[in-house]
């Protein structure tokens, strides 16, 4: 494409915008900026689909969110956000959490409300940098005003060390890092380098049509004072031109891995402290942890604030181990002043292992588990042992030039106190140099025990459980963090008289496998180092098999080939609880096939009228309980309970209230639509309430979009609980209309697979269940797969087509408006429903705020990845909201809806 049309394209599109922003714009929001110096500064203000200009309210807006506002509004980066007093108007609530990864009307509250609050921005004009880590950092683009405002990469040498510096100090920015791509003459921008925006400075035009686009990297305006070096101290940053303290309001989210983003903003080293502390009460600037980890310290900076807390850091100065699983592993780097500060690794030999602990112990982790890239004697340091740093040891700074880079990993500072073993006991951790006692900030399941037990070179988590304890200073954990990273990485300070119990397996585990229950089968063989090794296919017969599944705190096997009759390796009598303890053959082959087993799930639903009916209850710690969640059980969920069962598709999930309380085991919320249900399982509780799940006996549609279409399989009960495909043609019409009415879903969209007479199952039509049909058994051996499609129980009422109104769904048995909690639907959710009702894109959405205690609940982030029926809870919620929907139409084929 020449220039010339292009440029033509840009001037189009850019003559369509200015048609939108005059009032016929089809977009759901416009932004503009009021009462202020320039089009690119003033107080934001929002315009939804038919509706006036309200203020924007902030609610700890931080820097990024500006940042989107200022590109929507074609603007440059964004400088400063600043919360202002207006008069009494309307305002719109901002949740910037909300569109952190959709669009920026998903930060609106749908509700406008009186507020003195409203929101100023402050965007640069023609510069930004795009595509960094952070908006100090990327490619450098300027507003070209000839180009009917479009924005034009700059190209490699356009500028020299004063016209980076002008464009830094313009970005709110620290000192730029320079790199081969400026020029000692800037090429393009000549700057004096006192000018306060860069394009004040003289500019030469000219240069050629296509060129390397230049990246630069601003250093994050933050610094640590009041430690040893520029690498320990208080958090400061400096916003709106005025350094201050950052405080952060949740004591629990200042966590090694927030650390850590401020050691590599600062170019230091990896975190090997963090303490939040409290001082005298000042003005500080308020920060979003979460935020952080994904991107920098000042892009997470929102509003001013008085606190009295304040945050401290310790980074390594001049070694960190990267791309590991924690900051105890990794890939060493050290960082050579001789090289402008850049980071360098270090060759596989360079440590002895007295090198590798001193850096262990700089690091503050554990003991060093030596590999083969150690040296008997260190090639390049040569340390006694008792040196604080690794720096501080002898250094031969020969070497080649290329090498394979070392790989180390220090033990996590980690113990489990009081129990028989090693792998079992009371949790406790060491930071700053001290060993508390561990406890959870929020409920502790066996995903994170994995994680204990992972850190510890243990096998599987067999238990946790929380406990009370004497009141005392104890370090507290995150559990979300856990999951991402390490124990140590999510500790902070806390008072607490709870403990966390944890029981691992010793030197058995599965990996691999979909649940803590199957995977391919690992001992660890002490005469190898404490290295863990594969077993054997045939290693196990059935009594082995069951002593393991038993130490793992699982069910019964499903036995598979890989079994034998007699175990080649373990010699079982069926009583020993733990595998170690069977009589053991240690001859084998070098190389074979690897065992895999699958134990069954601890799961059981009674009460009803089949086993895959009824009250839900786990079996935890070796006793049977019912199941209590304080979060909402949506069919996802109920979906993992029936595939665990070996059951067909969930139907429905009913949470019920009975009249005496009783003991029941506690589920983390939302754990279990990802996780085997033993895995969430938390602790005891005394409650009321069931939950009761129905899935379909012999019937289940696998390999759809939802639990309403896919393959037909059924369960034939001759041939051991096996699921078989079903022939296409197998069905007629009153066939698939009992299928689809026996799984909860809406009529079938009958399909060519169909037969007038169905050629297996003989429906009537008023059948319960499709196996309750006549069946004529016999048929090919080989055949294609019957595909079917049910409706979703779904429908849009009250609009002027069934692609357009209030959203409704039919559960068992019931319409009724579907409604998210707490918060209004966001555009990826509603075009779940578009996409459902077979309507298309979303055009418009409006959630209204509904005060109402019975309903359909819906999880509006599940609705994003499963259909709307299988992410509807039953509940009572304060504060909920409904969807109008406007959806593009009928996008796809119409469904043949004749009997072929």
């Amino acid at each position: 494409m020449s220039r010339r049309v292009e440029l033509l394209l840009l001037l189009s599109f850019c003559c369509y915008g200015a048609v939108a922003a005059n009032g016929n714009s089809t977009k759901p929001f416009s932004l503009r900026l009021v009462d202020g110096n320039s089009r690119c500064q003033g107080r934001l203000q929002v315009q939804r689909a038919g509706q006036d200009w309200t203020e924007v309210r902030p609610l700890s807006a931080p820097l990024w969110f500006g940042n989107r506002a200022c590109a929507e509004l074609d603007c440059g980066s964004a400088l400063s956000l600043e919360e202002k007093t207006v008069p009494h108007r309307d305002a719109v609530q901002v949740f910037p959490s909300f569109c952190a990864d959709s669009s920026l009307i998903d930060c609106f509250d749908s509700d406008s409300r009186y507020s003195p609050d409203s929101l100023e921005l402050t965007c640069s004009d023609s510069v930004r940098l795009v595509g960094g880590r952070s908006l100090c950092s990327g490619s450098l683009q300027i507003q070209d005003q000839s180009l009917a405002q479009s924005w034009a990469g700059v190209c490699e040498g356009a500028l020299d060390r004063r016209g980076a510096e002008v464009l830094c100090r313009e970005l709110g920015c620290g000192a730029p890092l320079l790199q081969g791509a400026l020029s000692p003459l800037g090429q393009t921008f000549h700057c004096e380098g006192n000018e306060s925006k860069l394009m004040d400075c003289n500019r030469t035009r000219t240069g050629p049509e296509t060129c390397p686009t230049l990246n630069l990297t601003c250093k994050e305006p933050l610094r640590l004072v009041g430690g040893a070096s520029r690498c320990e101290g208080m958090v400061e940053a400096e916003h709106r031109g005025e350094w201050r303290r950052v405080a952060t309001y949740i004591s629990d989210s200042w966590d090694l891995e927030a650390a850590t983003v401020v050691c590599r903003d600062l170019d230091c080293g990896s975190p090997v402290s963090k303490e939040r502390r409290d001082g005298s009460d000042t003005e500080v600037w308020g920060v979003d942890t979460d935020c952080m980890k994904k991107s920098s310290v000042r892009d997470c900076i929102f509003g001013g604030g008085s606190s009295s807390s304040f945050l401290q850091v310790i980074c390594s100065d001049s070694v960190r181990l990267v791309g590991g699983r924690s900051l105890c592993s990794g890939s060493l780097q050290i960082q050579d002043q001789s090289l402008a500060q850049s980071w360098a690794g270090v060759c596989e030999g360079a440590l002895d292992r007295r090198g590798a602990e001193v850096l262990c112990r700089e690091l503050r982790c554990g003991a060093p588990l030596l590999q083969g890239a150690l040296s008997p004697l260190g090639q390049t340091f040569h340390c006694e042992g008792n040196e604080s740093k690794l720096m501080d040891c002898n250094r031969t700074r020969t070497g080649p030039e290329t090498c394979p880079t070392l790989n180390l990993t220090c033990k996590e500072p980690l113990r489990l106190v009081g129990g028989a073993s090693r792998c079992e006991g009371t949790v406790e951790a060491e930071l700053r140099g001290e060993w508390r006692r561990v406890t959870a900030s929020g409920s502790w399941d066996l995903e994170e025990a994995a994680v204990m037990c992972r850190d510890l070179d243990c096998g599987s988590p067999v238990s946790a459980e929380e406990r009370e304890g004497s009141d005392s200073e104890v370090w507290g954990v995150d559990p979300y963090c856990v999951k991402e990273s390490s124990v140590r990485e999510c500790l902070y300070d806390e008072s607490s008289p709870s403990l966390l119990q944890v029981i691992c397996s010793d030197s058995v585990r599965l990996v691999g496998g979909r649940s803590l229950c199957s995977g391919s089968l690992q001992i660890q063989d002490h005469s190898l180092a404490q290295s863990w090794a594969g077993v054997c296919e045939g290693a196990l017969d059935r009594r082995g098999a069951e002593v393991l599944c038993r130490e793992l705190g699982c069910g019964a096997p499903l036995l598979q080939g890989a079994l034998s009759p007699l175990g080649q390796t373990f010699h079982c009598e069926g009583n020993e609880s733990k595998l170690m303890d069977c009589n053991r053959t240690r001859t084998g082959p070098e190389t074979c096939p690897t065992l895999n087993l699958t134990c069954k799930e601890p799961l059981r639903l009674v009460g009803g009228p089949s086993r895959c009916a009824g009250t839900l209850e786990v079996r935890h710690r070796g006793e049977w309980r019912r199941m209590m969640t304080a979060g909402r059980w949506p069919l996802d969920s109920a979906a993992v309970v029936c595939r665990s069962l070996d059951c067909g598709s969930a139907v429905s999930t009913e949470m019920r209230r009975g009249s005496n309380s009783s003991d029941v085991w506690a589920i983390f919320p939302d754990c279990e639509a990802e996780a085997p249900l033993r895995d969430c399982v938390v602790g005891p509780a005394n409650d009321t309430d069931s939950m009761e799940v129905v899935c379909s006996d012999s019937v289940r549609l696998v390999g759809g979009r939802s639990l309403c279409s896919g393959s037909l399989q059924i369960q034939d009960q001759s041939l051991a609980q096996s699921w078989t495909s079903v022939c296409e043609g197998a069905l007629g019409r009153h066939g698939a209309e009992v299928l689809c009415r026996e799984l909860g879903c809406g009529a079938p969209l009958l399909q060519g697979a169909l037969s007038p007479l169905g050629q297996t199952f003989h429906c009537e039509g008023n059948e319960s269940k499709l196996m309750d049909c006549p069946r004529t058994r016999t048929g090919p051996e080989t055949c294609p797969t019957l595909q079917l499609t049910c409706e979703e129980p779904l429908r849009l009422v009250r609009g002027s087509s069934r692609c357009e109104g209030t959203l409704e769904l039919k559960f068992r048995g019931e319409w009724q408006r579907v409604m998210t909690p707490y918060y209004p639907w966001d555009l990826e959710a509603a075009s779940g429903v578009c996409r459902d009702l077979g309507c298309g894109s979303v055009v418009s959405r409006v959630s209204t705020v509904i005060l109402r205690e019975n309903l359909w609940g819906v999880k509006a982030d599940c609705v994003k990845r499963a259909a709307v029926r299988e992410c509807v809870f039953s509940g009572s919620l304060y504060r909920a909201y409904d969807l109008d929907v406007l959806c593009s139409g009928h996008q796809e084929a119409p469904k043949d809806r004749t009997v072929p």
